[in-house]
């Protein structure tokens, strides 16, 4: 699992982890952190920005104030 700020966007960090688990071909699931800060104007291209970054991995929009996207993270995790 990879935690990204949705808000900020991926960071160089970020994106050096990514690739690192692309190198070691491991499963990916990447949680778009603090979506609620997003201004709505900017919602659909901060996510598009990042699900392009997955190449098909996927991508959960979370929110832990607003509990957005709890239940999805958790099926991808425990596979309910």
């Amino acid at each position: 699992m990879l935690v990204l700020d949705a808000n900020v966007g991926p960071s160089k960090n970020d994106l050096e982890m990514l690739v690192l688990l692309r190198e070691h071909q491991k499963n990916i699931v990447i949680v778009a952190n603090k979506i609620d800060k997003i201004k709505s104007s900017e919602y659909d291209a901060r996510l598009t920005v990042i699900t392009d970054l997955a190449h098909g991995a996927p991508v959960i929009p979370y929110s832990s104030v607003k509990k957005i996207g709890v239940e999805e993270l958790v099926n991808a995790l425990f596979g309910r």
